[in-house]
């Protein structure tokens, strides 16, 4: 079966969903995941199929990340006949499962051929953020009476951010802790409300956030 033989989808998602599919990172993944050339390519080809035949396809979000998903699954079946195989359909697209939800079955550990694709792709992250950093600093608003300093180091951890090393969730407290170390004189200034220093780390969060979304395309994430 040819991909254009897959039917739905405007051309644009038809074309976008192609180029995923023929992505040598992709192939890259399925040759690992299925561990058999033959086995990895007829993955491929019918997850391109389940996808190009979703009902709804505007109304997936993350197009490569769905198909991936998509491709794992079917790989897992390929190796487990028994086991019931996942369909693809658009409420999975409007709420994603987590791994280890009963749609995946138990939760494993990332395989090593897994992490390696992750630190690639991360290392790719890392050189656009260095590649870059006029550009991204000029989209930094001026927080502080010294912009300088807050552009630079709103700039600077946008790194441990990418290497997984902080996190933004703003129920995490090593971000505040990290950035009022950074910058005490403004995110931990003597005399200022409590609400005040608050609202400065929840914007300052926002704005590396904003520089994240700079940096990474949506359909590397997955």
């Amino acid at each position: 079966m040819d991909d254009t033989d897959a039917p739905g989808g405007s051309p644009d998602f038809q074309r976008r969903l192609s180029e995923i599919r023929q992505d040598p990172q992709v192939i890259s993944l399925a040759f690992r995941w299925a561990g058999h050339r033959e086995l990895a390519e007829d993955a491929l080809q019918t997850a391109y199929y389940r996808v190009a035949s979703v009902q709804h396809p505007e109304r997936i979000v993350n197009l490569r990340a769905y198909f991936l998903r998509t491709l794992k699954n079917e790989i897992t079946g390929l190796y487990s006949p028994r086991q019931p195989v996942v369909l693809v359909d658009d409420l999975e697209a409007l709420n994603p499962p987590q791994p280890g939800s009963p749609l995946y079955g138990p939760a494993y550990e990332p395989a090593v051929d897994d992490q390696a694709c992750r630190a690639l792709q991360t290392q790719i992250w890392l050189e656009r953020h260095a590649a870059q950093p006029d550009s991204i600093l000029a989209g930094i608003p001026a927080r502080s009476d010294d912009p300088g300093r807050y552009r630079t180091l709103a700039y600077a951890l946008v790194k441990p951010v990418l290497l997984g090393h902080l996190s933004l969730e703003a129920n995490d407290p090593d971000f505040p802790k990290a950035i009022r170390a950074a910058y005490p004189e403004y995110f931990d200034q003597s005399g200022a409300a409590p609400n005040t220093l608050h609202q400065r780390i929840s914007r300052a969060r926002d704005d590396i956030k904003v520089l994240l979304r700079a940096i990474i395309k949506p359909d590397e994430l997955f």
